[in-house]
Formats: C-alpha cells, sequence, structure tokens
C-alpha cells in the first residue's frame, strides 16, 4: 500500500508521453521537495519549463500540499494553479477535494509527490497512480527527516546496505 507504481527521478521525468501511457489527465501535485525545494524562494526554470509542458499537453494540474498556506498560496499564484495548502495527506478528503477541483475521475488522476507515508499511501487508498520523485531537499523538518529514513528502508526491502535505485 505505500509503494508508488512508478519510481522516477525527477518531476520533469513525469512526461505527456509517460501520463498518457498511464491513462492519467489530471495530476495532484506535491509542493515543497517535490515541484520546489523546502528551501527554496522560487520554482526552478526546470519546473516551471515541466509545468507549461503539461498544461500545454492538455493535463490537468492542481497543488495538493500539506505545507502552510502562505507558501503554497505564493507558489499557486506564481505557477497560476489552483492549490490547497495544509490539505491533511494522506487523508481520504484531502485526494477527494484535490480530484473535485481537477474534474478527473480517480482512474485518470496521479498524484505526484516525494513521501511515501503522504503522496503514495494516500493515492494508493484513494485509487489513483502514485508517482514517487526523489526528494530534493533530505526534508526542512524532523519528522520529514526521520521518516525518509523509514521511506528507505521500504523501498530498500529492509536492507540497509542498499542505496535507494529509483
Amino acid at each position: 500500500m505505500v509503494l508508488p507504481d512508478v519510481f522516477v527521478e525527477s518531476v520533469c521525468d513525469v512526461t505527456p508521453d509517460l501520463l498518457r501511457q498511464l491513462g492519467v489527465h489530471g495530476v495532484l501535485i506535491d509542493l515543497d521537495d517535490t515541484l520546489v525545494a523546502s528551501n527554496a524562494a522560487d520554482p526552478s526554470a526546470d519546473a516551471e519549463s515541466w509545468l507549461r509542458e503539461l498544461l500545454d499537453a492538455g493535463t490537468r494540474v492542481v497543488i495538493l500540499s500539506n505545507g502552510e498556506r502562505k507558501r503554497v498560496r505564493l507558489f499557486a499564484e506564481r505557477l497560476g494553479l489552483r492549490a490547497f495548502a495544509l490539505a491533511g495527506k494522506p487523508f481520504p478528503f484531502a485526494f477527494r477535494r484535490g480530484l473535485a477541483a481537477l474534474g478527473t475521475p480517480r482512474s485518470a488522476t496521479a498524484m505526484v509527490g516525494d513521501q511515501l507515508f503522504t503522496d503514495v499511501l494516500g493515492a494508493n487508498c484513494a485509487g489513483l497512480t502514485s508517482i514517487l520523485v526523489r526528494p530534493l531537499t533530505p526534508g526542512k523538518l524532523f519528522h520529514t527527516r526521520a521518516a525518509r529514513r523509514i521511506e528507505r528502508l521500504i523501498l530498500n526491502g529492509g536492507d540497509r546496505a542498499r542505496p535507494i535505485d529509483r
């Protein structure tokens, strides 16, 4: 339930072609450490270009973040996207809200994020395609850094010696 459907190195690897192959027309995207580094004030040029490519291909995109309202609103306005802050991932109500905003069915929607216990678990429970990206930073919060250690164990099958191969 916590393993993703797809592993990618970064959001830039979530191409319109990949989404078409997966039957996805709508994307819920996490903000911090997925689309933008948690310590960054602006998205990278690559992330903005990726987003334009998705939107130009007709993909619907909504930010679904557990981040603080002010930060999420700032990025949503800058990127021209609808967004939900303090969303409550992995709980079902968060994903229902995102789905309603996208207007796409579960079967045609993906959640793209950097965390197993919020993004992937929530997406899998909601019946969405889950796409895990390598986090852009180790995380700025203690609990995020602790969760990343557990995630590595899960992704490695419990073997501490092996690196994550995504």
